[in-house]
């Protein structure tokens, strides 16, 4: 059986609405005033602001730009990182139907999955990046720009392919208690089976969709402060970064959530035909 688009996108915001508050609350905390107040303190942890007001940055320049800029803001962002790791773990939580925890409970529960988190998070980072080294770093530092070129063409759709398999890693950890990150891996990659370009589809229609909302609110919100001047545009900005921040998390997790619910019915019952 394969996954109903449909089915998902309404599970989703069936979960949103009947969790919105509790979600919003840890959203909010987490990652909306984080965010917001990082980018209000430290307005020059930016690329903007590291490229020094250059229009037309060469490769060079933007890479120096990301050294320098994570070299002086490193524990910034590994402090937001960790928040909202820890949000997305407290809200998969709360969506755990058998249990119903209560917003305390949700966040005791992300805190105590947030090393098992991490080790996946890392797991699949090192699984990103083995194709891009092997198929066009390695290559390339070798001389043989047209294989590393070549190389391109065959690791960016292994690497989509590859986080479209490990997508489902958060919720296993999150809503099933998973604690061995190998192991949540493993099940996300076969929990998927037979369903990756479906998958790959409706997270591109839901990319598309977000891209054009974001736009939108940050043309509104930018034009509405921009009358205040320039200290309040950037106030506004800010602002608005940790917003969408945060109701880009409330989504995301419960779309998670709610492949993985539909994914773990169709799993059960392939295995019931099987058995």
């Amino acid at each position: 059986m394969k996954f109903d688009f449909d089915k998902g996108w309404n599970e989703a915001l069936a979960l949103i609405k009947g969790n919105f508050s509790l979600l919003a609350t840890i959203a909010g905390v987490l990652i909306f005033l984080p965010s917001a107040f990082a980018a209000i303190i430290f307005p020059s942890a930016s690329i903007e602001s590291s490229l020094e007001g250059s229009t037309q940055p060469t490769m060079e320049q933007l890479q120096g730009a990301l050294v320098t800029m994570f070299s002086e803001y490193w524990w910034l962002f590994l402090g937001v990182f960790l928040l909202t790791s820890l949000a997305q773990l407290a809200m998969l939580a709360l969506l755990r139907r058998r249990s119903s925890p209560t917003v305390g409970e949700a966040l005791a529960s992300g805190a105590s999955l947030l090393p098992s988190f991490i080790g996946a998070y890392l797991l699949q980072v090192l699984a990103y990046l083995a194709p891009i080294f092997v198929l066009i770093s390695l290559p390339a530092a070798l001389g043989l720009k047209p294989v590393a070129l070549l190389g391109a063409l065959f690791a960016i759709p292994l690497v989509v392919y590859i986080s479209i398999k490990l997508s489902l890693s958060t919720p296993i950890i999150g809503i099933e208690g998973e604690r061995n990150p190998v192991a949540a891996l493993k099940r996300s990659w076969a929990m998927t089976k037979g369903n990756s370009l479906r998958l790959l589809a409706f997270f591109i229609l839901l990319v598309v969709a977000a891209a054009v909302l974001v736009l939108i609110l940050g043309w509104i919100v930018g034009l509405v402060f921009a009358l205040g001047g320039e200290e309040a545009s950037s106030f506004g900005a800010a602002l608005s970064a940790g917003l969408i921040d945060a109701l880009g998390a409330v989504f995301v997790v419960s779309i998670l959530a709610a492949i993985h619910a539909q994914l773990s019915r169709l799993s059960a019952a392939d295995t019931g035909e099987e058995a």
